[in-house]
């Protein structure tokens, strides 16, 4: 079966989403919450693989596990399609799982032929992100990943 074909979108599930523009953060500041569906087979009409063991995390921008976002676990998920209600610091090797609604399964989002609407439930996760900057956060600018990591078969 093909590879899955992953994508972020908006909460509305009306616009792609390629980068998250966070914005201005001071130290000791949470960021506003900004809420994604990660799509697996969005809208096509056959089957692809399914992605399985889905956890989400934070990279530096050579996909390592270096800079202050990434060591000091800057940024937090919260998955909404499981019903969660905290927040989860992920970041390098910390990692937090994800998975899809219904009855995907631990881990999964399925690729199965949708329509690509809401009601496609098993087809995608809903999760939901902020910044929470320490107060000892060094100022500037800084650059990072969001990755989704996954397995198919």
């Amino acid at each position: 079966m093909a590879s899955p074909w992953v994508q972020w979108f908006d909460v509305t599930n009306t616009k792609q989403e390629t980068e998250w523009p966070i914005g201005v953060v001071d130290a000791g500041g949470v960021s506003r919450s900004t809420t994604f569906l990660i799509w697996n087979n969005k809208g096509k009409g056959t089957d692809l693989s399914d992605m399985t063991n889905c956890t989400i995390t934070t990279k530096d921008v050579l996909g390592g596990n270096t800079g202050e976002v990434v060591v000091n676990k800057w940024i937090e998920a919260r998955v909404d399609s499981l019903n969660e209600t905290t927040f989860t610091p992920v970041g390098g090797t910390i990692v937090k799982l994800v998975q899809a609604g219904g009855a995907a399964g631990a881990g999964r989002i399925k690729g199965t032929a949708n329509d690509g609407s809401l009601g496609a439930v098993t087809n995608y996760a809903k999760v939901t992100l902020q910044a929470n900057v320490p107060a000892t956060a060094t100022a500037g600018n800084f650059t990072f990943l969001t990755r989704v990591a996954y397995q198919f078969t």
